[in-house]
């Protein structure tokens, strides 16, 4: 199977700070992910004077503030951005942002981006999605979050998406519930199975927004190529989406567990590996003297047994090797050996 593509959300967390955004990307490199994503906005173009804050945003910011007001501490300036991106690029990292305005749109389509995520909350906004669709940038790529969505709503997106001008193969479905953290009990990897059967021409992965990185780990066996997964230096800074993220160690525990899992999945063949194949002639058994036998002795319950190694004759030969006359002398231990039987295959 190809690599899953693992994104650190570095979103909003760095609170507007230059520094420690810039603090955030090392340690995502250090942590082993393939990409560091940013949100790009004008709080004012995002969000209305008069919009309330979310649940989670009043338990974890309080509700002396309007969402307008929270929101504008937590803009990154553009020039800013450039620095970091070109920051995380010297570092080996590829480096995207989601835009949520029209003017960041056209900021991110002038530094050429690529990749471009479109955030579950986006994904009923028509004009929105046609504007990101037409961007004429070669070798664009669209990756589409689903929180809150249905499955028609998710097929309104991507016709959109489609008749703007995106290919299939070139847009990826992310599994996501927009609830920061995630209950385990909704987090529903099981649904990623089924978005592979109703949306088999794309790609599918996983934005996983739940606590730790249990079921960023879990979700690898579904066969996802993507992940995403909110990261922060500290979840006690002040903010709306630290709670609900991962520190540099389990953003590190994570990688770890994706790599590994990767690995271990294999093939759906039961096969004799070659890690070990080398251990057969210690773990299995033979057909030994039980205790010592003369030549002409007939192989008996009470003269034969099985014992390790396992490079003589099979214990599976045990009732046609009874009954049998012994053709030589055999001292206790010994492997059995006979004319009428090969030993084992090691």
């Amino acid at each position: 199977m190809n690599k899953i593509y693992i994104v650190a959300e570095i979103g909003c967390n760095h609170n507007g700070d230059f520094q420690l955004a810039k603090k955030m990307v090392s340690e995502a490199k250090k942590a082993g992910v393939d990409a560091v994503k940013f949100q790009t906005f004008k709080a004012d173009q995002l969000i209305s004077k008069i919009a309330p804050k979310a649940e989670y945003q009043i338990k974890v910011t309080g509700n002396d503030e309007s969402q307008l007001e929270m929101t504008k501490k937590l803009e990154l300036p553009y020039d800013e951005f450039i620095k970091l991106e070109e920051y995380a690029r010297e570092l080996g990292l590829d480096v995207f942002s989601t835009p949520f305005d029209f003017d960041s749109i056209d900021f991110l389509a002038s530094r050429h981006q690529k990749m471009w995520k479109i955030p579950s909350g986006e994904l009923m906004n028509l004009p929105y999605l046609e504007k990101i669709a037409r961007l004429p940038i070669e070798n664009k790529e669209i990756i589409l979050s689903t929180g809150m969505a249905t499955i028609e709503e998710i097929k309104l997106a991507l016709n959109v998406l489609i008749s703007n001008g995106m290919k299939s193969g070139d847009i990826t479905i992310l599994h996501c519930n927009t609830e920061y953290p995630t209950p385990f009990e909704d987090v529903n990897l099981n649904s990623i199975a089924g978005f592979k059967e109703t949306f088999s021409e794309y790609k599918i992965g996983f934005s996983d927004h739940s606590p730790g990185y249990f079921a960023s780990i879990a979700s690898v066996p579904y066969g996802i190529t993507f992940i995403e997964k909110h990261f922060t230096l500290d979840k006690n800074f002040e903010g709306p989406d630290h709670k609900a993220s991962v520190t540099p160690e389990e953003l590190g525990l994570l990688c770890q567990g994706i790599r590994a899992v990767e690995l271990a999945l294999g093939s759906r063949e039961k096969l004799v590996t070659n890690s070990e194949r080398k251990n057969k002639i210690v773990a299995r058994k033979s057909i030994v003297a039980k205790s010592d036998i003369k030549k002409g002795e007939v192989f008996t319950t009470d003269n034969i047994t099985t014992k390790r190694p396992g490079n003589g004759i099979s214990p599976m030969s045990w009732y046609d090797v009874l009954g049998k006359v012994s053709e030589q002398d055999f001292t206790e231990d010994q492997l059995i050996v006979h004319s009428a039987f090969v030993a084992q295959e090691v």
